[in-house]
């Protein structure tokens, strides 16, 4: 097997899979009420996750498979490759914050992570910020926990209307 399909091989198993099921997985949450961002295209979302194969894929046969690389360039091309796949990660994942009918899906301060928080579980919202066309809150849950979470300025009025007791 060439050193090209091998590492094609290995990226497909470390990139496509893993964000393949992710987006399939939030392809499935309720239609939202508001996003917290514009989501692309579906064809968008696979062209970000074939790209940032290929560039694994380049990673792994040049660290791998080519004999006397440079330890100290094979290290950049660790870090260029690890934020590649940490900035698609995170393109991915916040196309899906916003306000949904039951609940509000938010990443973490890196935007590494999701959040669902249950309308009953919040106590109080803060507003931080407005700026421009954006409203940045600050969701604070039963649990202690501050969320930050951002929103359309035209979407702040939808969420406010969802935290209030339904009779």
């Amino acid at each position: 097997m060439s050193s090209l399909l091998t590492s094609l091989l290995f990226a497909v198993l470390v990139v496509t899979i893993p964000f393949t099921f992710i987006l399939k997985i939030m392809l499935q949450l309720p239609k939202p009420l508001a996003l917290s961002h514009r989501r692309w295209p579906t064809i968008m979302d696979y062209a970000l996750i074939g790209a940032i194969t290929a560039c694994i894929t380049v990673f792994i046969r040049s660290a791998y498979f080519v004999r006397g690389s440079n330890p100290s360039a094979v290290m950049m091309q660790f870090v260029i490759a690890g934020l590649a796949y940490i900035f698609g990660l995170v393109l991915i994942l916040r196309q899906f914050c916003g306000v949904y009918p039951e609940y509000i899906v938010t990443t973490g301060r890196t935007g590494l992570s999701i959040r669902k928080t249950v309308y009953r579980n919040i106590t109080d919202v803060e507003e931080v910020s407005r700026q421009g066309r954006e409203a940045r809150l600050r969701v604070i849950t039963t649990h202690g926990s501050a969320i930050p979470f951002t929103l359309p300025t035209r979407s702040v009025s939808i969420f406010y209307e969802k935290l209030k007791p339904q009779p």
